[in-house]
């Protein structure tokens, strides 16, 4: 017996220093955690109703900057598009690929757009309060085109361009139903974007709505 509790004791004094270290580690980053809200692919749609306004040259480097072929639009508005698709790496950030555009116009005035390029999306207050965590900010860079013509033919010439493209936004979510191992959720949205080039340039606000489903949670 007196044997058994020596051997029992030498046992629990090498095991101690084992049993410390297990309780002193690190928890897992971060990164690591499980998801609570957002995981796997993202594919959405914004779609929305606004105003903008374009100014340009015909694309033509022998006219841009001549006075007498510079068209001007007044304010327009219209429909706009946007279809994306991206990873969610993480409860707070996404990243991936658009594709978008639309159509303004007023009396006198019709300008197009095509816009594509990379997306992503933020969640900055996540932490902060549980209300917060579904308020995000979204920000687009890629390439675009786009040109201004008259509704009068023969009164001002018609602009096109083609160049680069930022936009930038903000959005809030619910959640709307669980699917196929995910959830779809949506809800309101305001952008503002602007489509820049050599020879034109458009400028335009966007309120609408954003409609997602995220594949993983």
């Amino acid at each position: 017996m007196h044997r058994s509790r020596v051997v029992w004791l030498a046992s629990a004094a090498l095991l101690a220093p084992l049993v410390a270290r297990a309780d002193d580690a690190p928890s897992p980053p971060a990164a690591a955690r499980t998801a609570e809200r957002r995981s796997g692919v993202v594919v959405g749609t914004a779609i929305g109703y606004g105003l903008a306004g374009a100014s340009g040259y015909p694309n033509n480097a022998t006219l841009i900057g001549s006075p007498d072929f510079y068209s001007a639009s007044n304010l327009m508005s219209g429909a706009n598009t946007t279809i994306f698709v991206m990873g969610a790496l993480a409860d707070w950030v996404s990243f991936g690929f658009f594709l978008g555009g639309g159509t303004v116009q007023s009396a006198r005035w019709r300008s197009g757009s095509f816009e594509a390029g990379f997306r992503a999306e933020f969640f900055p207050l996540y932490r902060i309060h549980p209300i917060l965590r579904d308020l995000g900010i979204s920000a687009q860079l890629g390439y675009a085109s786009t040109n201004l013509a008259t509704k009068l033919p023969g009164v001002y010439p018609t602009s096109t361009g083609s160049q680069s493209f930022v936009g930038a936004g903000v959005f809030y979510e619910f959640s709307i139903v669980k699917l196929l191992g995910g959830h779809i959720a949506g809800g309101p949205a305001l952008d503002y974007d602007s489509i820049t080039a050599a020879s034109i340039e458009r400028h335009g606000a966007i309120l609408g709505g954003r409609f997602a489903f995220y594949g993983g949670m």
